[in-house]
């Protein structure tokens, strides 16, 4: 064997180790929420649906969307799903009025990996067909 192919062998080797020891991907969510816009123009309504999307890394693992009282730290399970391929789309459908903060969660090696918190305002409304209007 000849300097050149055990250098080649030797970095192969380093190279091998080096993949073996780094850390896997991990499943986590990796954007904020992207929540689809008030048809009131001004606050979401009670009764409504609207549609949720979080950029994920793990499209198995099960994506779950929270919702709080601002400034609360209880918080109720609204909505969940798997994720189709790197995008995980949840319907928010708000039952309380005032503000609600919303936070995507993702189980990654044992832990949950929370959005950063989106914050928004719900009011009583009306709805007609898919149309909402705050009142």
């Amino acid at each position: 064997m000849n300097r050149t192919t055990a250098a080649a062998i030797g970095m192969a080797a380093c190279a091998a180790a080096t993949t073996l020891a780094a850390p896997g991907a991990s499943a986590t969510v990796r954007s904020g929420i992207g929540l689809a816009a008030p048809s009131s123009l001004s606050t979401y309504t009670v009764g409504c649906r609207y549609e949720a999307r979080v950029k994920v890394d793990d499209a198995a693992t099960m994506v779950t969307l929270v919702e709080s009282a601002a400034g609360s730290n209880l918080r109720t399970v609204v909505a969940r799903t798997v994720p189709a391929a790197d995008t995980a789309i949840l319907v928010w459908t708000p039952t309380t009025e005032g503000r609600r903060t919303l936070r995507a969660v993702q189980a990654t090696r044992g832990k949950k990996v929370y959005t950063k918190p989106l914050t928004v305002t719900v009011s009583r409304g009306i709805i007609v067909g898919p149309i909402c209007f705050s009142i």
